[in-house]
């Protein structure tokens, strides 16, 4: 019956530690990248900014004439971010807009989501 005790205090402590583990490591973050498809050129990377638990990468579009070439361009975080949503921002001469990012490969400490304007 001893033995039946250590076992069962054993596991409990091992899933105890298994459970503060994986918080832990959750409350870190991750480095997230966006890869941004854009529908004209132009486009200039801003910087990012949390927004509550929204993660805006903002880009910014000025002139009058922009070359009609589809573009793709990836952009990582300086920092190990946990946001719930990913968002691509495009302000075209103070137009601006927003796109929805969506989660398509997680590799390790990085989390890459895409957004397109197309």
């Amino acid at each position: 019956m001893r033995d039946v005790k250590k076992v069962i205090g054993v596991a409990i402590l091992l899933g105890l530690l298994v459970g503060v583990y994986v918080i832990g490591s959750q409350e870190e973050g991750r480095y997230i990248t966006l890869r941004a498809t854009f529908k004209m050129g132009g486009a200039v990377y801003k910087g990012y900014e949390l927004e509550g638990e929204v993660l805006v990468f903002k880009f910014e579009r000025s002139g009058d004439f922009f070359t009609q070439a589809i573009e793709t361009k990836e952009f990582t975080t300086g920092e190990k971010l946990s946001p719930k949503k990913v968002i691509m921002e495009v302000n075209t001469n103070g137009e601006v807009k927003r796109y929805e990012a969506k989660l398509i490969e997680e590799k390790g400490d990085v989390v890459i989501y895409e957004a397109s304007e197309l």
